[in-house]
């Protein structure tokens, strides 16, 4: 959690609204950070949750958001232990850039491997356990990086934990005035959601 605040921090966005795919409720969920103060916050997941002051629920399918959110809907969406355990991954990754606005930032936590020589001392890189009855994927950086972050610009991926964690970021290329210009009614989106309810 302390890697994803440190990239939205560092990167100073200003998000309007912001969107956690497969998040929770609560003192983990991605959305409380203070940098996200002000900003419209969503956290959609197959499970239903309720809704609080400041979070709005949606219950859901990453894989096909149409209906739920429109195009360039998001300054900043994250997702964190979520896409190992999503069959269709690639289609959520989709789904998240299209709802994210031009210019937006994506961040992205997922499971990982990485070629180390120092820890792995020429042997292949372990298997790890695992930790839900629905885990299928464990990513490389070049999967984060030229996958998940293709066609996106200022793209880092970091390995960090043992086991690895891998979190990557970039931003959708496009620019700010072109969503400006749209005129996406923040409070529009929020009730059309309500009213889905």
């Amino acid at each position: 959690m302390q890697q994803f605040h440190n990239v939205i921090r560092r990167s100073g966005i200003q998000a309007e609204r912001a969107l956690e795919v497969g998040g929770v409720m609560g003192d983990k969920s991605l959305l409380r950070f203070p940098e996200l103060d002000g900003a419209e916050r969503f956290c959609l997941n197959l499970v239903e949750m309720p809704s609080d002051d400041v979070v709005t629920t949606v219950t859901g399918n990453a894989n096909d958001m149409t209906g739920v959110f429109e195009d360039d809907s998001f300054d900043l969406v994250l997702c964190c232990s979520t896409l190992e355990h999503d069959k269709h991954f690639w289609l959520s990754v989709a789904e998240m850039k299209r709802v994210m606005r031009p210019g937006g930032l994506l961040v992205i936590g997922v499971p990982g491997y990485v070629k180390d020589d120092e820890r792995d001392r020429g042997r292949s890189t372990k298997t790890y356990r695992v930790h839900y009855e629905f885990d299928f994927y464990r990513f490389s950086e070049q999967a984060v990086r030229e996958v998940f972050f293709a066609d996106m610009e200022r793209v880092e991926v970091l390995a960090y934990m043992t086991p690895p964690r891998l979190l990557g970021h970039g931003y959708k290329a496009g620019s700010e005035t072109t969503y400006r210009k749209r005129g996406l009614g923040v409070r529009d989106l929020a009730a059309r959601i309500r009213d889905r309810a």
